[in-house]
């Protein structure tokens, strides 16, 4: 899974348990974290890419507060 602000892409792989691991070459491992809160994954923006299984999908925040996942 792939998660992309702006022009910085973040890149997030899922484990045989499903847990999200960064997937950085050469980077320690690290305990794996299974919940994110929206601040750190949109970290200010409004719109992220997810990237799944060859396909692209769209989560957004509403003006009402509210996410939307769109493919």
């Amino acid at each position: 899974m792939t998660l992309t602000a702006n022009s910085q892409k973040n890149r997030l792989t899922l484990g045989a348990t499903g847990r999200a691991r960064p997937a950085l070459a050469g980077a320690p491992v690290r305990a794996q974290k299974s919940d994110y809160t929206t601040r750190e994954l949109f970290h200010g923006q409004r719109q992220i890419e997810i990237h799944h299984n060859d396909e692209t999908y769209r989560l957004s925040i509403t003006k009402q507060g509210k996410l939307i996942l769109t493919k």
